[in-house]
């Protein structure tokens, strides 16, 4: 195995059990196996890693579980594009520096222990042994919304908490780790899905006006790029660390047992995009990422509420009874500034998030420098291509075109 060294795999078998003596553990078998296909990320690869230890004083033989995610071994410009970004960097420092830390306020268990890193590699607890992902069949009720708003609501408020009691700002402590990987005018990825954005707009035939025409051609691309000032920490409500990622596949669940549909808890994963910002910014991206279009019209507000409720009960819980540092109409007026932000994201990622996983690994795996110059450049020839192969998809991505855009050009003047 060239991932981990055996040293590297003693280290890690140490880190769990760190009452051991290291001395005493003995590093019997090591295999790894390739992630399921389903988990194939855009920023890594994926793997199962399995230790069979031996404690040789107490003569205790163990059997331990992980889970790998590393920089791409296989595509070269997968990996150049994950180290030009430094997301392994960002993440490992996430993991070993903030997370911690706001662990120490919270009441729930906020994400996977992480036993190792390199600016290459992170070895992770395997939440699989407890969590799971949806299922397929599995359809997302309002609980699981609710679920997963109450641990982002836990998160926010630790994170005050810890910045309150250490007389810190996690901003300008962590100024070179909270980096804006993904809406950035510098984030190639981000600018080609804004071409990519127009590009569908332009197609679309129920924006196929004179005036809606217009609109696409001459303004809607410079007002795309204002995302980037929606994701910078706020100055009209109090930011928090924020995942900034909270799409399906970052979202395990736990369940009270194997029959149980309603979850008891969550975990995230996949923290390379967060950032210090407006909580908002959690909360919109989970409803307008996850959530069809009719389903978080149904839901909206009353997850609103749900979210703010579990915030102002942590916060009060921490200490922050006196005065809360967000208000209920703090809180609600932020989330109608930031939408725009929730519907560009949305409109950005449905594209790869709708792409089946068999259709994106092909191309990705047969096509690698093609599939870099789709993401990086010019989507327009792959999203013709996918609308060939996979039946739905394209009405599917063009429901957040139209949104957007209808949004825009009802609001135009708010973003000037």
């Amino acid at each position: 195995m060239d991932l981990l060294t055996s040293e590297e795999c003693l280290l890690i078998a140490h880190k769990t059990f760190p009452d051991k003596d290291k001395s005493n553990l003995i590093l019997l078998n090591v295999q790894l196996q390739a992630g399921s296909k389903d988990l194939m990320g855009y920023m890594g690869e994926y793997y199962k890693l399995n230790l069979e230890i031996e404690d040789v004083v107490e003569n205790e033989k163990h059997n331990l579980e992980y889970f790998i995610k590393c920089l791409p071994r296989n595509n070269q410009p997968q990996r150049e594009e994950c180290e030009r970004k430094g997301v392994f960097r960002k993440e490992s420092a996430i993991y070993s520096q903030l997370l911690p830390q706001i662990q120490k306020y919270a009441t729930k268990k906020l994400f996977p222990k992480c036993y190792y890193s390199r600016n290459d590699i992170l070895v992770l607890e395997d939440l699989t042994i407890k969590y799971r992902h949806l299922k397929p069949s599995d359809n997302y009720t309002k609980e699981h919304y609710k679920v997963v708003l109450e641990h982002l609501a836990d998160m926010h408020a630790s994170s005050i908490a810890w910045e309150e009691k250490d007389k810190i700002n996690i901003n300008e402590r962590y100024r070179d780790v909270l980096v804006e990987l993904l809406l950035s005018t510098g984030n190639s990825w981000y600018m080609t899905g804004v071409k990519a954005i127009v590009f569908l707009a332009s197609r679309h035939p129920q924006l196929q006006s004179k005036e809606a025409q217009y609109f696409i051609n001459n303004k809607l691309y410079n007002l795309l790029t204002k995302a980037e000032e929606l994701v910078k920490p706020s100055k009209t409500i109090r930011n928090v660390f924020c995942h900034r990622d909270t799409w399906d596949r970052n979202i395990l669940y736990q369940f009270p047992s194997e029959s149980s549909t309603q979850p008891s808890a969550c975990c995230i994963v996949d923290f390379q995009l967060a950032k210090y910002c407006s909580p908002t910014l959690d909360v919109l991206f989970l409803l307008y990422i996850v959530a069809s279009a009719k389903v978080r019209e149904e839901i909206y507000d009353e997850c609103l509420e749900h979210y703010y409720n579990s915030l102002k009960s942590h916060l009060i819980r921490l200490g922050f009874g006196e005065k809360l540092p967000i208000t209920r109409e703090n809180f609600l007026a932020e989330c109608q500034r930031t939408r725009l932000a929730a519907l560009i994201i949305w409109a950005l990622t449905e594209p790869q998030t709708k792409m089946s996983a068999a259709v994106s690994n092909r191309l990705r795996s047969e096509e690698p420098e093609k599939f870099d110059f789709y993401l990086n450049t010019d989507r327009s020839e792959l999203l013709i291509r996918v609308m060939k192969l996979q039946p739905g998809y394209e009405e599917t991505i063009m429901l957040p075109i139209k949104e957007l855009v209808d949004y825009l050009m009802a609001n135009e003047k708010l973003y000037h």
